[in-house]
């Protein structure tokens, strides 16, 4: 159940509904999942500074059930995550920054009911 967050000083209308879908098909073929799984949230026209500058900037944030435990997968998807975004917006790839949040099971609910609960039925 990857849910992404990206926070940008884009302007909003830089960020076209086509990208969020493109985003969305990205994450689940990159981490093997069914896309009716993905959640895509922008947040743009924000005010962040980074490293001095107001140049255009994105933070994208990936949470994902029982995913990121290996360094070396995280390294793979950061560069996917990163040439991806670089290729879809007018952002320079030292300007993009990710980061990865591994949630366990217990703590997401679905229907009113935990993951953690539904995978023992399965």
């Amino acid at each position: 159940m990857p849910v992404a967050h990206i926070k940008t000083n884009l302007s909003p209308d830089q960020i076209s509904d086509e990208f969020m879908k493109e985003t969305s098909k990205m994450i689940a073929e990159l981490l093997n999942k069914e896309e009716l799984e993905v959640t895509i949230q922008v947040d743009a026209g924000l005010k962040i500074l980074r490293a001095g500058s107001f140049d255009p900037y994105i933070q994208f944030e990936i949470r994902c059930i029982k995913k990121f435990d290996e360094e070396k997968d995280k390294e793979k998807y950061s560069k996917a995550f990163t040439d991806f975004l670089s290729e879809k917006l007018p952002v320079q790839y030292d300007r993009i920054v990710v980061f990865f949040h591994r949630v366990n099971p217990e703590d997401v609910s679905v229907n009113g009911t935990l993951v953690s609960s539904l995978e023992k039925k399965e």
